[in-house]
């Protein structure tokens, strides 16, 4: 596991995808869009974390506007503010020093980093798979649960994801 938010990860990726088409438009309209469309990506993370792997990675309830303690207005604020930096500033940037690497070698290193950060996503998912097995008792008894037990135990998880709960 390496320190890698498959949040942020994902959300950079699909704000590419689905802002970049509008790169014209207004800073206002690539704001709101952001705002809409990061807290709707928070909300789903949200609920999908809880759902899969039984946790709660933040907690926003003690914030004003927020929703289930979810999302609030200010952080989907952040999310629109985030989107018109990253359309407007950083990703022109990068796409044009992505452009410059050869062919083969993009298509080299663009292999290496989805093959790399996949198995770092399914070592992260099982490794917070198992934790939730602890919190329910379920002792360790296939090869992988051992293995996530040595590996990332609570205490290690603890280091990596301070802000996790456990669900009831």
């Amino acid at each position: 596991m390496g320190p890698f938010s498959i949040v942020w990860g994902f959300a950079i990726a699909a704000a590419t995808l689905l802002l970049d088409k509008y790169k014209g438009r207004s800073d206002h309209f690539l704001f709101f869009f952001g705002t809409f469309l990061g807290g709707l990506y928070e909300y789903i993370c949200s609920v999908m974390t809880e759902l899969v792997f039984g946790k709660v990675f933040w907690d926003y309830s003690q914030i004003p506007f927020n929703l289930g303690g979810r999302i609030n207005l200010l952080y989907c604020f952040f999310w629109g503010i985030a989107a018109v930096v990253w359309i407007k500033g950083l990703y022109p940037i990068l796409s044009r020093w992505i452009e410059k690497i050869p062919m083969k070698w993009g298509k080299i290193i663009t292999w290496f980093l989805i093959v790399f950060m996949s198995v770092n996503m399914a070592v992260s998912a099982l490794a917070l798979i198992r934790s939730d097995q602890r919190a329910g008792g379920i002792p360790a008894q296939e090869s992988w649960q051992k293995m996530m037990d040595q590996h990332f135990n609570d205490e290690k998880l603890k280091k990596i994801y301070p802000n996790a709960l456990n669900v009831d």
